[in-house]
């Protein structure tokens, strides 16, 4: 039976992506309730740099749309909701429950794959998180430095023995392309779209402090690491963003439920 999303009462269009506006229990519900199902399944999420290139781009628009479900990473939807007159719960970023989703797979006993990241990052992810979680098996890693776009030896070890969670971790919207390109010949449960988090929970990328995150400053942190690489997505995209929000409450579209 297809997988049901069992909140599907927190559904919102923003900006004419389909959101769901989750708790962290909710949406690690969501993660259990499809490993159960013959899938396939895909989650994916939203932020502020993903919501500007879906406006830019159609197809970017179309490939999330595409997913079972989208969740909300990152202070700034929180922030855009607010400012379309809907309410939205606390951000969901991935490197925050990460292990959480990897805790859930040893409890009920799903393999678990991960395809992405610099040479090197998620190797080092399946050794810390196969120590730390017992019975944890991450049976499939190939990163996503090389050959990604071929079907070669790894493509047909993952199609021989698919994991029940395979976590691709290879950009908007690279990621989303190759879920929906290969989604129904693998066998895989579920589908989760990371972006960049086996930099981060590896530490290939510094995370901003926990007490910046909480006031919604990881921008800034991020911007204050890397300046030359990210000014225009921040300083730039940032401010294009809320124009986006308040012209469509202006216009009076706001969150279409």
């Amino acid at each position: 039976m297809p997988w049901q999303n069992p909140y599907h009462e927190t559904h919102l269009n923003f900006l004419g992506i389909d959101i769901h506006r989750l708790t962290r229990e909710q949406l690690l519900h969501c993660f259990e309730t499809a490993l159960e199902t013959p899938g396939p399944v895909h989650f994916g999420y939203l932020n502020i740099a993903v919501s500007n290139q879906a406006a830019d781009d159609p197809e970017v628009e179309d490939l999330l749309n595409s997913a079972d479900l989208v969740y909300v990473d990152g202070a700034g939807i929180r922030l855009g909701c607010r400012l379309l007159g809907v309410d939205c719960p606390p951000r969901n970023t991935g490197a925050d429950f990460f292990p959480e989703v990897l805790e859930i797979c040893a409890r009920m006993g799903k393999k678990v794959g991960f395809l992405g990241g610099s040479p090197g990052a998620a190797e080092r992810l399946r050794d810390i998180y196969t120590q730390r979680f017992q019975g944890l098996n991450i049976s499939f890693v190939k990163d996503g430095a090389a050959d990604i776009e071929s079907t070669g030896d790894w493509y047909e070890e993952l199609r021989q023995d698919p994991p029940d969670l395979l976590i691709v971790g290879l950009g908007v919207p690279k990621q989303e392309k190759w879920v929906t390109d290969h989604r129904k010949q693998l066998g895989v449960k579920l589908y989760w779209t990371v972006g960049a988090l086996f930099e981060y929970d590896s530490g290939r990328i510094t995370r901003c402090p926990r007490w910046m995150g909480k006031l919604g400053l990881e921008w800034l942190f991020r911007l204050l690491v890397e300046p030359r690489r990210l000014w225009r997505r921040y300083l730039i995209g940032n401010p294009r963003f809320l124009l986006r929000c308040l012209s469509s409450r202006w216009r009076g579209r706001g969150g279409i439920p």
